[in-house]
């Protein structure tokens, strides 16, 4: 059996590439500044928390099992039939509807919004253009339509390839109703001139026709009375109608009772989603139905409703296959990539999605072998037309600007599973398609916004996680061992480390993934090493604490080790990260006690790594801050508006007060130390100027240097920081700012030892 060691290891990089020279660090070959993430370091926090969500086996937790079989192939909007409900079919092809699907349609029909309008029409002009998106239920009210004004009567009729086939079809029956699905291909050319033609041609036959196709950005005004636009019915009102229908005879008297307290309860509304489809509303009445006989569990429901996802995302790939060469299947293509694209970057600005889209969309495009390739009209992927077929929606957000929040429309799909699933069935179905997605995520992990390579990251390691080995060696090998001279080595070995994150939450491949880092640890290359020190810093490393610290202990203290080449700040600088990140994600007992130990320890190499993760830990604010897992099991105070702006540290001891000491306490043996001057530059340049501009942060800042102060030379050297601040060329510090910090850095002068 084929396994990770027969992809590209550390062994086989260039030798160069494996030991950069010693001195490698900030400033040198691996070109890795003393802030890596720079003004994007908001901007990779917000990216990872929401690419985690999304990506969680929480949101979608039954997507794996949710396997497309015969038995639910009947089910789906493929090939030559249309799905009406459930366990009922309509050919697409030419020929009667069954009396027993209309004789269904007429028990259960919903009204949707302009039923009435719509009937008038049909009755005045013989034919009517219902434009609206697929699975939304225009067949069936295109149905009722027709049964109400031809009862029993209704065929389907083949739209055929053109519209002259469509406008010169041969009508088989007199006095009867006839629908037809319109391909995009007949729809886009269809004009007021052809409607007029087939009203002729029905008129003579004294018929009715309902042509039933996807919405079309030209308004409905240019197609005369003939059209009107669709939208689908009331979802909860369409279950409850549904819902309504499922009592039998032999049902217990409270039968209805029971169905009406389950539509209410939100484990069902979870199950069923924010946005579904007609058909999911029927499926989910019709389960609840064998819910309430105690025919099937509660999580035989939920595993079924998540099916239901699956089968949308079923529906939009299958047919690409059937599409024929042309605009058509550009178009078709294009929406795909799009569909991707939002899978990848699920709520985020509209052109980012629309970027990323554009150039995956080339490359399927290319992939097909077609040739001469059409360019697309600049005006034709506008967003009132994009949005219903993605189903997605533009909500109000923000997006990151530096340490800032901008407000900012933002781009998502209705559902919240589709993310998850879209990638899944993609990955697992169309083996052909891989190549192309996977140079287009790695052009994606060189971008230089965080809003997208750490997305594009976070969607590698999931694809890895289900099938690790191909994943690896086509899109993790490579970033992993980048060589430190190349253009942002560092963003593409965080990638790798990211993406192995995110593999390693699938429960089957986190053991191999977690050997393979615990080798690269002790006895990988630098780059080896380097991504495994960053690959500690998130959920793994979370999850694994205590065996993640020591793990960041040995790489980040190569001094240790002479065969690596003595002090490599580079190593030590990733270690410190990943430190600091622990405790910014939540883990901040052991991270403290473990950077107390460490920071006290006899070896200056151990000194050196607790001296960098310090340093970084100053440099984070409270939007670091993982506040559903820290507050978890617990009730604390309520941050202030502000504090997402104030020291990660310093919103940490005012949150949770026992955390002020050991807090104090490693600042305090940092500012101390030889190599200290960057952890006080830090505290009191970057920590008093948002004190500063807030005074809320500047009382807390106040309270809290007091417990920094257990010496007299801790007093002298705070001091002396804060008046070197008062007469700063650029900004001096404001008096009375200074007079403030000044008496708190006084208030334990009784308490202070002799120098």
């Amino acid at each position: 059996m084929t396994d990770a060691s027969s992809a590209p290891s550390d062994s086989s990089t260039p030798a160069a590439a494996d030991q950069p020279d010693a001195q490698t660090g900030p400033g040198s070959g691996d070109k890795t500044p003393d802030n890596l993430l720079g003004d994007e370091k908001r901007g990779f926090t917000e990216s990872f928390k929401q690419g985690q969500h999304f990506l969680s086996p929480e949101v979608n937790q039954y997507a794996r099992s949710a396997l497309l079989t015969g038995n639910n192939i009947k089910e789906l909007q493929i090939g030559d039939r249309t799905q009406i409900f459930v366990g009922h079919t309509v050919s697409r092809t030419s020929g009667s509807v069954r009396e027993e699907v209309l004789s269904w349609i007429r028990e259960r029909y919903l009204e949707v919004s302009g039923y009435g309008e719509m009937l008038r029409a049909l009755r005045t002009n013989r034919v009517l253009l219902l434009r609206g998106q697929p699975g939304t239920g225009r067949v069936t009210t295109a149905l009722h339509l027709l049964d109400h004004l031809t009862p029993g009567r209704v065929f389907r009729l083949d739209s055929g390839e053109t519209v002259k086939s469509l406008t010169e079809a041969g009508l088989p029956e007199n006095n009867a109703g006839y629908v037809a699905e319109v391909p995009r291909r007949i729809a886009g050319s269809l004009t007021e001139t052809h409607l007029e033609k087939l009203h002729g041609l029905l008129k003579d036959h004294d018929a009715y026709c309902v042509l039933v196709g996807e919405t079309d950005p030209r308004p409905s005004g240019v197609f005369g009375d003939y059209a009107h636009d669709y939208t689908a019915p009331d979802a909860g009102a369409l279950l409850e109608r549904h819902a309504s229908h499922e009592a039998r005879t032999e049902d217990a008297e409270d039968f209805e009772d029971r169905m009406s307290e389950l539509r209410e309860t939100d484990w069902v509304a979870k199950a069923l989603g924010p946005c579904p489809r007609p058909l999911e509303s029927v499926r989910m009445a019709a389960m609840l139905a064998r819910h309430a006989r105690g025919r099937i569990t509660r999580i035989d429901v939920e595993r079924e409703a998540a099916r239901a996802v699956y089968f949308q995302i079923t529906e939009w790939f299958a047919g690409l296959q059937a599409v024929p060469p042309g605009e058509e299947r550009d178009e078709a293509l294009r929406l795909a990539a799009f569909r991707i694209a939002l899978a990848v970057l699920n709520k985020s600005p509209y052109h980012l999605v629309a970027d990323a889209a554009g150039r995956l969309a080339g490359r399927l495009i290319a992939a097909t072998g077609a040739t001469g390739t059409r360019r697309t009209s600049l005006f034709t992927d506008d967003q009132e037309h994009r949005l219903p077929a993605l189903r997605a929606k533009v909500i109000d957000g923000y997006t990151t600007f530096g340490q800032e929040l901008v407000p900012m429309p933002l781009l998502v799909f209705h559902d919240e599973r589709y993310p998850s699933t879209v990638l899944e069935y993609v990955w697992d179905n169309h083996h052909r398609m891989r190549d192309a997605i996977t140079w287009w995520l790695t052009k994606l992990s060189k971008d230089a916004r965080a809003l997208v390579w750490v997305r594009a990251a976070q969607a590698t390691g999931y694809l890895c996680g289900l099938d690790f080995v191909y994943g690896y060696t086509k899109m993790i090998a490579s970033g992993a061992f980048v060589a430190p001279t190349k253009k942002n080595s560092w963003q593409r070995r965080m990638s790798a480390a990211i993406a192995l994150d995110q593999a390693a939450q699938n429960e089957d491949l986190r053991p191999a993934i977690r050997r393979m880092l615990r080798r690269w640890c002790r006895s990988g290359s630098y780059t080896a090493r380097w991504t495994a020190a960053a690959a500690q810093g998130f959920t793994l490393g979370r999850r694994y604490v205590t065996e993640s610290l020591n793990e960041l202990r040995i790489i980040g203290t190569p001094a240790e080790r002479p065969s690596f080449g003595g002090v490599d700040e580079g190593l030590v600088w990733a270690a410190g990260f990943s430190v600091a990140k622990l405790l910014a994600f939540g883990e901040i007992r052991p991270v403290l006690d473990c950077l107390g130990q460490w920071i006290r320890s006899e070896r200056s190499s151990l000194r050196r790594l607790a001296l960098n993760a310090v340093d970084q830990l100053t440099d984070l604010y409270g939007f670091e801050l993982d506040y559903l897992h820290i507050a978890a099991g617990s009730e604390r105070p309520e941050l202030p508006a502000a504090a997402q702006k104030w020291p990660l540290l310093l919103t940490l001891q005012w949150q949770q007060p026992a955390l002020t000491e050991p807090i104090a306490d490693l600042l305090r043996q940092s500012l101390r130390a030889r190599a200290g001057g960057s952890v006080a530059k830090q505290v009191l340049g970057k920590w008093v100027r948002v004190a500063e501009r807030d005074a809320e942060c500047l009382e807390t800042l106040a309270r809290f240097l007091p417990y920094v102060v257990d010496a007299e030379s801790d007093r002298l050297r705070l001091k002396h920081l804060v008046d070197r601040l008062q007469v700063d060329w650029a900004d001096p510090l404001r008096p009375e700012v200074a007079a403030r910090l000044t008496d708190a850095v006084h208030a334990r002068e009784e308490r202070c030892l002799p120098a």
